[in-house]
């Protein structure tokens, strides 16, 4: 057989082969491109079928700052100081005590968070852990918003001049310094501050037949004048307290006192801090009094006149003294005095003296330690007096994070 006709078959083939796979090969390219732009005009017709909406904006969570510290404290009483974690005078007890005693604890480490940020409204909220005497139950220092010069909620008194409160390692302060915490609502401009707050009036019933009640809230107005050196800030407070018996009956007495508080930088590294204060039921307001102890020494029952407010006067005056860069050292005396008067208990508080000495090194910007002598005193208005040496070295770290809306 000859060679050639299978060759000639063979390109017949071969050539039919290709021709169908070129043209199979456009029909699937036509195809593709048919199905493409069927696929491109249903797109178009949705775009221009859909409704048209604004793109919603990325919800933006308020700026916000956690805030606070740890701070351990070693304490060594040398005799009966009352209270093992605060020096706190009106709580030292009666008689020539001799009980020595260490404390080492955390209480005055504190947690906060301030939500807003800038001149807007913000939020803050500060525990520590003094909630108990004998544990580390939760204490609130601070619930309260401020939007521009109002602020409103629970925190310290607008009596209490911030700026002129001396530096102590002791975790109480002064004796004699204006300061309570409670509800209140207030206006502050740059210098003038007035508050309404939360009465809540102190009163000392020595039979027991009456609780403290109120039907106003306390009135508040100060005002803060800034010099080249420091300030001078003079505030009064108006309040009424009352009593009410088990019978329903109820009887109020009026109340005014004055507080004088300031600052002056004698140098650059040496600044002197000063309050005194005078009145009527002003006891609810001194650090020594404030829930301790002789609490109710805003008012008394008395046998014969009922209830009458109580003068009380006090003061301190504290110097802080930057003799280096990282290292302070610092001083404050203080005292009250309660009306001497011949009807109220023997055992009832007369006067008061609170005094420290403390050197303080800034380690860096969070960290810092020191160590502090203080003394505590207590006279009765019977003439008996009890006192109270303290050492205490403290350790504390200092944080803050801050969280800005535009993050």
């Amino acid at each position: 057989m000859s060679r050639v006709r299978p060759t000639i078959w063979a390109t017949v083939f071969s050539s039919t082969v290709l021709a169908t796979t070129g043209l199979y090969a456009d029909t699937t390219q036509s195809e593709i491109r048919r199905l493409q732009q069927e696929l491109d005009q249903l797109k178009a017709n949705l775009t221009q079928d859909a409704p048209t909406h604004t793109p919603s904006n990325p919800v933006q969570w308020p700026g916000f700052a956690v805030f606070g510290k740890v701070s351990v404290d070693a304490i060594y009483d040398d005799k009966n100081a009352g209270l093992n974690d605060l020096l706190i005078p009106s709580t030292i007890p009666a008689g020539d005590t001799h009980q020595q005693n260490f404390e080492l604890h955390g209480k005055n480490s504190q947690l906060g968070l301030r939500v807003g940020e800038g001149s807007g409204p913000n939020a803050v909220f500060a525990v520590d852990l003094f909630g108990s005497i004998d544990g580390y139950d939760l204490r609130v220092r601070d619930f309260y918003f401020e939007y521009g010069a109002l602020r409103a909620g629970y925190g310290y008194t607008a009596l209490l001049d911030g700026a002129a409160w001396p530096l102590t390692l002791d975790s109480q302060g002064p004796n004699s310094a204006i300061f309570a915490r409670q509800t209140g609502v207030r206006w502050q401009g740059e210098h003038l501050t007035l508050a309404v707050e939360d009465p809540n009036p102190e009163v000392y019933d020595p039979d027991n037949l009456s609780s403290a009640s109120g039907r106003r809230p306390d009135v508040i107005a100060a005002w803060n004048q800034p010099h080249g050196r420091g300030h001078v800030r003079t505030a009064l407070v108006n309040r009424e307290i009352g009593v009410e018996f088990a019978n329903g009956d109820q009887q109020f007495a009026s109340a005014t006192g004055g507080v004088v508080s300031g600052t002056l930088a004698m140098t650059d590294s040496l600044t002197l801090l000063a309050s005194a204060s005078y009145g009527e039921a002003m006891g609810h307001y001194y650090n020594d009094l404030s829930g301790f102890a002789d609490a109710g020494m805003d008012g008394y029952v008395f046998a014969t006149d009922g209830l009458k407010p109580l003068l009380a006067q006090g003061g301190y005056l504290a110097g802080q003294w930057q003799f280096r860069r990282d290292c302070t050292l610092a001083m404050v005396g203080g005292e009250i005095t309660l009306e001497k008067n011949n009807e109220l208990p023997g055992n009832a508080m007369r006067r008061t003296r609170y005094g420290t000495l403390s050197l303080i090194r800034q380690h860096d910007d969070s960290l810092s330690y020191g160590a502090e002598l203080a003394y505590g005193m207590r006279d009765n208005q019977a003439g008996d007096r009890s006192e109270a040496p303290r050492v205490q070295l403290n350790l504390t770290y200092r944080f803050e994070h801050t969280h800005s809306r535009d993050h």
